[in-house]
């Protein structure tokens, strides 16, 4: 009896756990869904060129999903004026700002990244057609999800 009560305390812990960690990295559903860029068949076989094209998705996913958090986060302190301010909303503007801040830091790095890619690659020759088109589609897509983003809070702050 006294194993069955301790498995059964085992058991019911690590659901839990397993249930804490897997609700923290979920999504809010009301953010644009993450984009998907397309890897033309023509360089499939290029695994540096995919990698570079999957993690830029993948950051430009994030970076999206951090600025709309940041819109969200941002709303109730940013309708305040400015007098009518508690200092507990003047800590969140500046937590607000370093967010801000950070992502802007994260999208110079993907760009430095991507760009520095393309630089070498094009000196030493090695880009082609088919490669070059599957960088624009990258910079196409980064583009394409910031009008999202702007078109979806356009209105935003003023409801």
């Amino acid at each position: 009896m006294k194993i069955l009560l301790k498995r059964t305390l085992e058991l019911l812990l690590v659901g839990m756990i397993l249930i804490a960690c897997s609700t923290k990295n979920k999504r809010n559903a009301n953010f644009l869904p993450p984009l998907r860029i397309e890897i033309p068949n023509e360089i499939s076989g290029d695994t540096e060129l995919v990698e570079v094209i999957k993690s830029s998705e993948k950051a430009i996913n994030e970076l999206s999903d951090n600025l709309e958090q940041l819109v969200v986060d941002s709303k109730d302190v940013l309708q305040k004026k400015e007098e009518d301010r508690s200092l507990t909303d003047n800590f969140k503007m500046g937590k607000l700002m370093v967010q801000f801040v950070s992502n802007s830091t994260e999208l110079a790095k993907l760009i430095d990244d991507f760009d520095t890619y393309q630089k070498e690659r094009s000196s030493q020759g090695l880009m082609n057609d088919a490669q070059l088109k599957a960088l624009e589609k990258v910079g196409e897509s980064f583009g394409k999800r910031m009008q999202q983003i702007n078109k979806k809070y356009k209105n935003y702050f003023d409801k």
